[in-house]
């Protein structure tokens, strides 16, 4: 059973969840925290504490180590620590060197002894949830960093790489064509087909290479009017050869989309992360045949603001540990997005991907 003591004036309260099995206790510790502005619930049961955990969303959990039950608040901590992302403090009578050594090996944002006062338990919400965003805001700073430094690499290797390629694979064309030639001249219908497998091949490499080089040649922090088809074009043509190995069809649907004002190499990087999401959840169908991840792209109208709705959808399972919501990409994709003052959401319901971009039309 879940009790909520709290308010919801504000759409950016902070939600905490209180784990503690003594009533009062929990009770008049929500009742601190709604002083202070927080929206609180507590449970007094581990089960409980990992439902209410897995369902919701909270900024911070305050857990009491001694709770009746198989569990104690550690090993739910542990378990917090292994699938979420949420500071945890913990609440404890018990200062003894054992409990703490087993409490630190699940990295908590604070440690409370009973009693405490207001004060204290109001400093030490705050410092959790502010070291909390912090290390946040850091991680996606360095994946961002990550991830600006893999598209250089991949742009200077690209370029290598047409280079070294595309010298010898002309040679290696030249040659299909003298043989085609030749085998046709002499009637040798089978070394002709031979000819033709080797020139449909090595055009199928150049594809690839010029895809690669295609896909990284954008500069990731210039903003400039870029076409979204294009972009999602360039996008499913380099995840091709995938595709097309794991026998998924990706469907593109596409209206009439205004240019629209972004870091085109960003928007390609959202893209790729969100289709690569799709792309593992079809991947868990047993069966290998229909397999399909669709992209539509349309334009949306709201109070008289315009923008373009992007959304991917897959007809794959809903095996989370595979997806994006698992992984560092997912808070990169939120921020590039958000950087770009669009919106982006997940619709379980029909298995997709949603998100928006303004239309912000040049001044004239």
């Amino acid at each position: 059973m879940t009790t909520m003591v709290g308010t919801e004036k504000e759409t950016d309260v902070k939600k905490i969840l209180v784990v503690e099995d003594e009533r009062i206790i929990a009770i008049n510790i929500c009742s601190t925290l709604k002083q202070y502005g927080y929206q609180a619930s507590y449970v007094s049961e581990a089960n409980d504490a990992l439902e209410q955990i897995e369902s919701e969303h909270f900024d911070l959990v305050l857990m009491d180590i001694m709770l009746n039950g198989p569990m104690d608040g550690i090993e739910i901590a542990g378990r917090i620590k292994r699938t979420k992302e949420i500071p945890v403090i913990y609440l404890t009578a018990y200062s003894d060197e054992a409990t703490i050594n087993r409490a630190k090996t699940t990295e908590p944002f604070g440690y409370l002894i009973k009693p405490f006062n207001s004060r204290d338990l109001y400093i030490s919400v705050e410092m959790a949830i502010y070291k909390s965003q912090v290390q946040k805001h850091i991680r996606v700073v360095e994946s961002r960093l990550a991830e600006n430094q893999k598209w250089e690499t991949i742009a200077l290797v690209a370029s290598g790489i047409s280079h070294e390629v595309n010298n010898p694979l002309t040679s290696i064309l030249n040659l299909a064509d003298l043989i085609a030639l030749e085998a046709k001249k002499t009637g040798n219908s089978s070394l002709k087909e031979k000819a033709d497998k080797i020139t449909e091949e090595s055009e199928r490499i150049a594809k690839i290479v010029k895809n690669l080089v295609s896909y990284s040649q954008s500069t990731s922090s210039q903003w400039t009017y870029s076409n979204l088809i294009s972009i999602l074009s360039d996008t499913r043509s380099f995840l091709h050869q995938y595709f097309l190995k794991e026998g998924i069809q990706c469907e593109l649907e596409m209206g009439d989309i205004p240019h629209v004002y972004c870091q085109p190499q960003k928007i390609k990087q959202v893209l790729l992360n969100l289709i690569q999401d799709a792309r593992l959840r079809v991947n868990t169908r047993e069966d290998s045949i229909g397999r399909k991840i669709a992209v539509a792209l349309s334009m949306k109208e709201e109070e008289g603001n315009e923008f373009v709705e992007i959304k991917i959808k897959d007809n794959g399972g809903e095996d989370m540990m595979m997806g994006i919501s698992q992984m560092n990409s997912l808070d990169v994709t939120r921020s590039i997005i958000a950087e770009h003052k669009g919106a982006l959401r997940r619709d379980d319901s029909h298995s997709a991907w949603i998100f928006t971009l303004p239309i912000v039309k040049p001044v004239s």
